[in-house]
């Protein structure tokens, strides 16, 4: 399962709507509108055109941090922080897809005590995102893998190079960003990434 993340600032088209477009076209399974920096009613306009596009590509959708839009959109999946998680059980049981990002193998198994039923684990390896941040490593996704039962994903870093061995180390799928959102050619990109997994 291959999770495309959306990132405005780096996107390769000066429209986002058109990378996002450009990426749902290159069928992820998943896309998460990731632009917490925007208010909510921001977010929320941006949300809509993005949940559109994804219903024409038959691509699934996910809110990530604006909770209230996601319950709005009448979504039944909602990405959140490990913080939100614990700070917001009351606003977040009602989701029939929790996803939580990770970064520590306690984190894991507290999140998924307390609700979750995906988690994003990473960095897993050296990524834009987080720069001057090493990455945690397949060791570190591998043992969070084994001390859950629900389905982990690994972001940061990810590439057809980098996959398989995450995929290996006993995840359900693979998160990317900046592979897609900063590529002019996201059908090529997406069908080399898809590849490298179905090798595994």
């Amino acid at each position: 399962m291959i999770i495309a993340i959306t990132d405005r600032k780096i996107s390769a088209a000066y429209d986002l709507m058109e990378q996002v477009t450009a990426i749902a076209s290159s069928s992820p399974d998943m896309m998460i509108l990731r632009e917490k920096d925007l208010s909510e009613a921001e977010y929320k306009y941006l949300a809509i055109e993005c949940l559109q596009t994804c219903n024409h590509y038959g691509v699934k959708f996910c809110v990530n941090s604006f909770v209230k839009t996601a319950a709005s959109l009448g979504s039944g999946r909602v990405q959140v922080s490990f913080s939100s998680l614990i700070s917001d059980k009351g606003r977040l049981k009602d989701y029939d897809e929790l996803w939580v990002s990770v970064h520590t193998l306690s984190e894991a198994v507290e999140a998924e005590r307390s609700g979750a039923t995906h988690l994003i684990y990473g960095n897993v390896f050296e990524t834009s995102c987080k720069p001057g941040a090493p990455g945690k490593g397949i060791d570190g996704l591998r043992e969070v893998c084994k001390a859950v039962k629900i389905p982990i994903f690994a972001v940061g870093g990810i590439n057809a190079a980098t996959a398989p061995a995450a995929m290996k180390a006993g995840c359900k799928g693979v998160c990317v960003r900046s592979l897609l959102m900063s590529s002019k050619d996201p059908q090529s990109v997406m069908a080399e990434l898809r590849k490298s997994i179905k090798k595994v």
